[in-house]
C-alpha cells in the first residue's frame, strides 16, 4: 500500500510532503508541502488544513507517494484514468534552510490557452502557498530598483504581477474575467502597474524569512491573494497566498515535449534585505538557475 505522506529532514528544516487524501478546507486536493518547520521556528509555516508548493498540476489529481532516498520525495501522476498529462514533482531537503523543487510536465494532448487569437496561445503551471497566520501579509520584491512591500488590496483585484525585463506588448493576454460570482474569475489574472525586476520574493513570518527563487525567469509571474489561505490565528485576519505561475508561450509550446519548471525555497532567520539578495544569487551559481 502507498502511503499518503513522508517525513524528510535536514539542517535546520522538516518537511512533510503528501498527496491530497486529506480532507482539507476546499475537499482533498491540497498534495504538496503539508508541513514545513524549522528549529528557528517550530510551527507549520503553511496553514495546517491547506499545503505550500501545491503545483496546479497535482492538485487533486491523487498523485502517488514516491520516496526516492533520505531527503527526498516525489508526488507522481502517470497516464492513466484519462489523464493526458505526465506529472512528476520532487521536493528536496538539503542544509541549511532549503527545499529544492521541480515539477516536470509531458501533455499528450493540446493544452493551450488560446482566447487571446492565433499564436498568441499559452500554457499555464501554477503554484499555491497558503501561509499560516503571519502578522505581515504581503510579498516583497524589487521593483524599479526599490523594495516593494505589496499584497492584493482584495481577492481577485490587483493580484497578478508580471517582470520588468518582459516588454509591454510580449506579455500575454488575459482571459476576460467573470464577475458573477462576486468576484473576479480567473482571480489571478488583474494585473497590478509594478513589475517585479527579480524572479524571487519573500514574506516575513515573525523572526523568519520565507524566501521563493525562480527558474526560468522570462515565462514567470507572481499572483496573491490576501484572504486565500483562509482565517488567520491572529484576530481580524486572514491568511494570504503567495503564488506563482510560469507561461509557455505557444511559439515554444509542444505536445509530448516535457518541461521542467525549478524553484528554491528558502527558510530561515531573517537577516537583511541584502541576504535576501545573497540567497538568490547562490541559487542562480549553485544551482545554474537562469539570471536576468
Amino acid at each position: 500500500m502507498r502511503p499518503n505522506c513522508h517525513m524528510i529532514q535536514a539542517g535546520d528544516l522538516q518537511a512533510v510532503v503528501g498527496d491530497d487524501s486529506r480532507d482539507g478546507v476546499g475537499g482533498r486536493q491540497y498534495s504538496g508541502l503539508w508541513s514545513l518547520a524549522s528549529k528557528h521556528r517550530v510551527f507549520n509555516c503553511f496553514g495546517n488544513s491547506y499545503a505550500g508548493l501545491i503545483a496546479g498540476e497535482l492538485r487533486g489529481t491523487r498523485p502517488h507517494v514516491e520516496v526516492v532516498d533520505d531527503t527526498t520525495v516525489a508526488l507522481v501522476r502517470p497516464l492513466a484514468d484519462g489523464v493526458t498529462t505526465e506529472r512528476r514533482g520532487v521536493y528536496r531537503v538539503s542544509p541549511p534552510h532549503y527545499v529544492d523543487h521541480s515539477l516536470t510536465i509531458t501533455d499528450h494532448a493540446d493544452r493551450l490557452l488560446r482566447h487571446a487569437g492565433p499564436g498568441k496561445g499559452y500554457r499555464e503551471v501554477s503554484w499555491c502557498c497558503y501561509m499560516n497566520s503571519p502578522a505581515d501579509p504581503r510579498i516583497n520584491f524589487l521593483s524599479n530598483g526599490r523594495w516593494l512591500d505589496y499584497i492584493s488590496p482584495k481577492h481577485g483585484y490587483g493580484s497578478n504581477i508580471a517582470p520588468s525585463y518582459i516588454p509591454d506588448d510580449q506579455l500575454e493576454i488575459p482571459p476576460k474575467q467573470d464577475h458573477s460570482r462576486g468576484y473576479p474569475e480567473p482571480f489571478h489574472v488583474d494585473r497590478i502597474g509594478q513589475r517585479f525586476d527579480l524572479p524571487f520574493y519573500f514574506g516575513r513570518l515573525d523572526r523568519m524569512v520565507l524566501i521563493l527563487i525562480f527558474d526560468t525567469p522570462r515565462w514567470l509571474r507572481f499572483f496573491l491573494s490576501p484572504s486565500g489561505g483562509g482565517g488567520s490565528l491572529l484576530p481580524g485576519m486572514a491568511c494570504p497566498a503567495w503564488d506563482f505561475e510560469w507561461l509557455i508561450p505557444e511559439s515554444a509550446y509542444r505536445v509530448g515535449a516535457p518541461y521542467t519548471f525549478r524553484t528554491r525555497l528558502v527558510y530561515k532567520p531573517f537577516v537583511s534585505e541584502d541576504d535576501v539578495l545573497d540567497e538568490y544569487r547562490r541559487a542562480v551559481d549553485e544551482l545554474g538557475f537562469e539570471a536576468v
